[in-house]
């Protein structure tokens, strides 16, 4: 596909260095590897040559002397991996020992020879902390010694920009701090914008854009860094360099581990992102619901005021799929269990949920309460699974032996300055004896080195968390990751039923009374025997995949959903993400943008910010904004709120806030086909659902660094642009908008028709500004119910968006059955692609034969953009004409830039479309 993986590791280590297993991140079996790769080799390199699947001619050279790896596509040099020699392998070593124990790291101590790492180096560096370090009241013993992995990339060409580097909440095209962007996963409690600091989860992916010189085309290349320790990337330009061109430096270092890092040479971002899904794997499809609005809140106290929620969405018309209960539902924070007082009868509340086509998500956190009378703490203790803490012993080291010429000095030896005195008589005084002093050459009695004791006793690690004292599983062992799934079994989970779903929250691991809130790094995972410091970033990878795999088994065929916070790469597999504890603050609003961007390019696509923020409430204003994006703009839609904030379901704002905020959500259900045929498109192809501008026009060089473009637009497939409005109108009362060059852009709500460029847009209340592109046929349903799945035997309504300059349009609808994975079969599906030219709409394509409980009909088509007025229309299928209603014909309002008037028709169609055939047309004349 256009990967080219280097890994490093350690030849006859003192000890194991950790791996990541095999199909845990890289997919097992690995990618097919390339065809007809030609090789050729010399004193100083070694070059490999291949063509990509895609047609891209990669370029491989593996420079010898110092070791360099320079990655090319079509001729163009995109990665110089180790340009700048920061290679670092910190080996090894026997404790306490300076250097690995071998000759060959004997000869490297000459410092005239090599520069050494800092454990090794023989000049007077301050080299604490390397077999001891203390933080916070906390000591980390470190018994196996420092271990520290590094190496830079550079990004070549003219870069004005890189992305990624998700989880930070910074601003889409990333800055170069001063400070490296760290990546260790943690409980953030308030985290801060536009910082480099660690957050919840971890994907150490990093884009680049290679502007084209001289008529060149743009190209896109990648940096995947693949190590769950403790990693920091600091992002350079040469000195003195711009920070918005020329080449760009990342310099990777992590704690543990070995190196793995894989360079994706695109060159187009769809391939950038199709080599990071062959890598790590495709997502699944996710159920329709799935897409719906989520509603969530710290906490829903009791049945009744879980019915009063439900009830409050139904009275007002408010759609809504997914019932939200977070840590107090539970038994005193025993995950698996239901508050007595509170929730008495959680089967017939969870089934009356059901009743209404709606599904329920539990939170079930990995930290497990201790208490022996807790089945599941009692069951993990019995089989040994928890991970555990040393009681650190010390112990002679056995390599120490003393010295030859230890012994060589006595200890005592006469006082020189001593002399007999005059008056002395040996008769009357006896012999006079010469005083002794201490020697000082006498080095003592010999003792061997003291180092800490490998086989120290071990207990279960305890910390503190919701429930108090916690036990903490070791989820990187298959077998506790199956235990933990069994639980999910309705037989043993009381309460729940089939539509009940699962949120892993605190998984970092999050520990109230730990360093720096979270697990000690020298804690010990006894699968394995590996340190928590080798996998600390992946902890919470391995909890929401035991959690999606339960799921999996509990209900076959059934598509699991799992929520969670912390993540690596990889999770797109297993779980939805949210970006944490934001803030009720416009400047949160304004990142998430950002935020949910990076996290797309990660490969993570069903992902979201909450609505209306965490922490703090928001303004009727502002929570009418974050719903306006929210809809547009968040894969997965939840609205969450902290414990001591006032309630904020649509409906208990005023009348006026609550009918904006319900028009947004009627929009997101209205455009739900849309939505689950671009998450088809990610599952099939790794494509983002949403995505930043430069991903579908690279070629305009606008959407690589202007600030509009890039930090306040986004993508919903190729289909949507959005800009979001993150100002009270107290202070904006307009927005610049970025229209890339394309065909042409339809305003969303108006049907307006406006050319490629910058526009200065008046703001309401009512809309933020969002625009379809020229071109594309949008399939829709109109009728909106209370639930996804209310909806799905109704029809569909395709609006057509005519590209101006040619009067055609194509477009696509996916659909099946929406919850099971019965369409990997090959055919329980419906796939449609759609064509508009010269008047006729029809079925260029159709694939598959969906299930009859679904609706693949179409009832309703209106075409915008038309410089004609239609007087008729009508529907041949399977042979037969039928003459249709007069279009309703409407004059579009001008668009952005001024332009030609232009016309919208809609149509009634009855009968209706059938699309399982491909045998219909629709004639507009």
């Amino acid at each position: 596909s256009g990967v080219v993986r280097l890994r490093l590791n350690e030849i006859s280590a003192v000890h194991v260095r950790h791996v990541i297993p095999a199909g845990d991140v890289v997919v097992e079996p690995p990618p097919p590897t390339a065809t007809g790769v030609k090789i050729t080799e010399d004193a100083a390199s070694t070059t490999f040559a291949f063509t990509s699947s895609a047609g891209a001619a990669v370029q491989a050279v593996l420079r010898h002397s110092p070791v360099v790896l320079e990655v090319s596509a079509n001729g163009v040099l995109l990665q110089r991996v180790n340009a700048r020699n920061y290679l670092n392998f910190e080996r090894y070593r026997r404790a306490r020992a300076r250097l690995p124990p071998d000759s060959a790291s004997d000869a490297s101590a000459k410092p005239d020879d090599v520069v050494l790492d800092s454990a090794a180096h023989p000049y007077g560096l301050d080299t604490h902390g390397l077999w001891e370090e203390d933080f916070g009241g906390h000591t980390d013993k470190k018994p196996r010694g420092p271990a520290s992995v590094g190496m830079d990339v550079t990004f070549e060409g003219d870069v004005p920009g890189l992305f990624g580097l998700s989880e930070h909440m910074t601003k889409a095209s990333l800055p170069f701090y001063d400070e490296p962007y760290r990546f260790f996963n943690l409980d953030v409690f308030e985290y801060e914008n536009n910082e480099p600091m660690a957050l919840y989860g971890a994907i150490p992916f990093l884009w680049a854009i290679h502007r084209g010189a001289g008529g060149a085309p743009s190209m896109a290349s990648a940096f995947i860094w693949i190590n769950p320790s403790e990693t920091f990337v600091k992002l350079e330009r040469n000195a003195g360099a711009p920070q918005d061109s020329g080449p760009a430096h990342a310099w990777w270092t992590s704690e543990s581990g070995v190196v793995d890092v894989a360079v994706l040479v695109g060159p187009a971002p769809a391939q950038v992102s199709g080599q990071f899904h062959d890598l790590t794997g495709p997502a699944p499809l996710p159920p329709l619901w799935a897409l719906g609005k989520h509603q969530c809140r710290w906490n829903y106290m009791n049945e009744k005021d879980v019915a009063t929620v439900d009830a409050g969405f139904d009275k007002n018309d408010i759609p809504y799929d997914v019932m939200w209960l977070d840590i107090e539902h539970t038994d005193g924070k025993a995950y698996f269990t239901w508050h007595p007082q509170n929730f008495p009868t959680p089967g017939k509340m969870v089934d009356a949920i059901s009743a209404k086509r709606r599904k329920f998500v539990n939170v079930v956190d990995p930290h497990i309460k201790k208490d022996d009378k807790f089945r599941v703490f009692k069951e993990i203790k019995d089989q040994g699974m928890f991970i555990k803490k040393v009681d650190w012993k010390m112990m002679d080291d056995p390599t120490d032996s003393k010295p030859a010429d230890w012994d060589s000095e006595p200890e005592k030896i006469p006082d020189p300055e001593a002399k007999q005195p005059e008056v002395w008589n040996e008769e009357e005084d006896g012999k006079w004896e010469h005083p002794k002093i201490e020697n000082p050459a006498f080095k003592g009695e010999w003792k061997p080195r003291q180092i800490v004791d490998p086989s120290s006793p071990t207990s279960d690690f305890e910390g503190w968390c919701w429930p108090g004292t916690s036990g903490y599983p070791d989820f990187t062992d298959p077998k506790m990751r199956e235990y933990w799934g069994s639980n999910f079994a309705l037989d043993k989970y009381a309460g729940t039923n089939a539509d009940t779903y699962v949120w892993n929250d605190m998984n970092e691991p999050s520990v109230f009374n730990g360093p720096e809130v979270t697990c000690p790094r020298d804690a010990v995972h006894p699968n394995g025997n590996v340190e928590h410091r080798d996998v600390h970033n992946m902890y919470g990878y391995y909890v929401h995949r035991a959690t999606f795999e339960g799921l999996e088994k509990r209900t076959p065929g059934d598509r699991p959903f799992v929520l969670t916070r912390s993540f690596f790469i990889s999770s797109h597999r297993y779980a939805a993400i949210w970006t944490g504890d934001n803030y009720a603050k416009w400047e949160h609003l304004g990142t998430s943008i950002a935020m949910v961007g990076a996290l797309t390019l990660g490969g993570q696509s069903l992902v979201g910010a909450d609505v209306g923020g965490f922490f703090k409430h928001p303004s009727t204003e502002m929570a009418v904004r974050w719903y306006q994006l929210g809809v547009l703009a968040y894969p997965f839609l939840r609205n969450h709120a902290h414990l001591e904030t006032p309630r904020r379901e649509p409906h208990v704002f005023d009348d006026d806030t609550m009918q904006k905020i319900k028009a947004s959500l009627q929009l997101r259900y209205r455009m739900l086909p849309l939505w689950y045929t671009i998450f088809e498109e990610y599952h099939r192809l790794g494509k983002p659902v949403v995505r930043p501008l430069f991903w579908d026009f690279l070629q305009d060089p606008v959407t690589h660094s202007n600030e509009e473009a890039v930090e306040n637009q986004i993508m919903l497939g190729d289909v949507v642009l959005v800009h979001s409005v993150s100002a009270p109108m107290s202070e904006v009362s307009q927005a610049t908008v970025y229209l890339p060059v394309a065909a042409g852009w339809y305003d969303l709500y108006t049907g307006a028709l406006s050319p490629p460029g910058s526009y200065t847009v008046p703001l309401t209340m009512d809309t933020i500004p969002a625009f379809y592109r020229a071109g594309t046929v949008v399939p829709l349903k109109n009728r909106v119910r209370r639930s996804s799945a209310c909806m799905t035997l109704d029809p569909h309504t395709l609006h057509i968006y005519v590209d101006p300059a040619t009067g055609e349009a194509t477009g696509r609808l996916y659909l099946d059955d929406y919850k099971t994975k019965a369409y990997r079969d090959g055919k329980s599906f419906l796939e449609v692609l759609f064509e508009y030219k010269g008047g006729v709409l029809r079925a260029a394509s159709t694939k598959g034969a969906p299930p009859a409980e679904v609706s693949a009909e179409v009832e309703r088509v209106k075409i915008f953009g038309l410089a004609k007025r239609p007087s008729k229309a009508a529907l041949t299928q399977k042979g037969a004409t039928t003459e249709l209603q007069e279009p309703r014909v409407a004059e579009l309002p001008v668009g952005l830039g001024g332009g030609a008037a232009a016309l919208s028709a809609e149509l009634k169609v009855m009968p209706w479309i059938d699309l399982r055939s491909p045998e219909w047309s629709l004639s507009v004349q």
